[in-house]
């Protein structure tokens, strides 16, 4: 039985309400308990604080996700808090800082150090993850993120309101400016129209590696065969649209990548791979690639992922990009 699956069952058995609030309570418990204390720094007036403050944090001390499971969790958060007129605050400091790739459009969102106080006389806390079935069900959500003191700390992976995707990115971001001179380079390289295609094999190439639990190598023959459906699938869809000049695969396999590179028809966005919640050194190039690649899905004429046994299903990294670039896509599947 898989996490995921145990996860499921107990939220059958309890309600999603009190098993998402026994996430929290846990979380608060083993992992951040000792963070939050009375603190004598606190000065009495962050008690004025109006309106309320909520603060999206990535700061490692759990695992976050991919790009595409932090960016929901953001606006997940953002969400409420334009329906709650809260003041919106980001502090994503780890393994980088969010706004080195993108940065405030016209609000500054990023969270200074009041923001971060850890004094649990003026700070509230929640916990979210995939597993707590609260996405998409936002009236649950957002009586659990409902707080009473005047700043809230929130860790979320929870999705809603993806219709408003594209609108959430526009008021939010704008690409910094060494994000926008390589997009801008990529698109030059890619040359006019073009497509995506992603490919999640989550380590079953033994070429990257993920969370716990999945992706188990295959053997030298099933990694054949894979590739072999994979490159089948590049090869109908380029056919698919011969009006595109391009298609730009984006994959979590190095060695994938090398092996579509040398197709005419496939352009390859440069950089290194690694999983954000790996890659825990804040090298800019790393992680370059990752929001380029989410970047170039955003303005394609359309976007694919492809899935085929044991890689990974639950992707959602080309659909998050889609929708905030209002574009097409589709799961291709054998």
């Amino acid at each position: 039985m898989t996490r995921h699956s145990i996860f499921q069952k107990l939220i059958r058995l309890i309600g999603r309400k009190k098993h998402s609030e026994a996430a929290n309570g846990c979380k608060v418990c083993v992992t951040f308990r000792k963070v939050y204390t009375a603190d004598s720094k606190t000065h009495g007036n962050e008690s004025f604080i109006s309106p309320p403050r909520v603060v999206f944090i990535i700061d490692g001390k759990t695992p976050h996700g991919g790009l595409s499971d932090r960016l929901r969790g953001l606006f997940s958060i953002y969400y409420y808090c334009k329906q709650r007129g809260y003041t919106f605050k980001v502090a994503w400091n780890y393994p980088f800082k969010l706004e080195d790739y993108l940065m405030p459009v016209h609000e500054n969102w990023v969270a200074d150090e009041a923001d971060l106080t850890h004094d649990k006389k003026v700070v509230d806390f929640r916990f979210f993850n995939n597993y707590v079935g609260m996405s998409g069900h936002q009236a649950d959500y957002f009586s659990l993120l409902d707080f009473k003191k005047p700043i809230c700390h929130v860790y979320s992976s929870i999705t809603q309101r993806e219709d408003l995707y594209p609108a959430f990115f526009q008021e939010l971001f704008k690409p910094a400016p060494r994000l926008e001179q390589a997009i801008s380079q990529c698109l030059q390289e890619i040359g006019g129209k073009y497509i995506t295609v992603s490919f999640r094999f989550i380590g079953i190439l033994g070429d990257f590696k993920d969370h716990a639990g999945f992706g188990e190598e295959l053997t030298v023959e099933e990694k054949r065969y894979y590739i072999k459906k994979s490159l089948a699938c590049l090869e109908q869809l380029h056919m698919r649209h011969p009006q595109c000049y391009k298609i730009v695969v984006t994959t979590d396999s190095p060695y994938f990548l090398k092996l579509v590179k040398s197709l005419s028809y496939v352009y390859v966005i440069p950089g290194r791979l690694e999983h954000m919640d790996y890659a825990v050194v804040d090298d800019y190039e790393v992680h370059l690639k990752t929001f380029l690649d989410f970047m170039i899905i955003t303005k394609a004429e359309k976007s694919y992922s492809y899935q085929y046994g044991k890689m990974y299903g639950a992707t959602k990294f080309a659909l998050t990009a889609a929708l905030i670039g209002n574009n097409e896509y589709e799961v291709v599947k054998d």
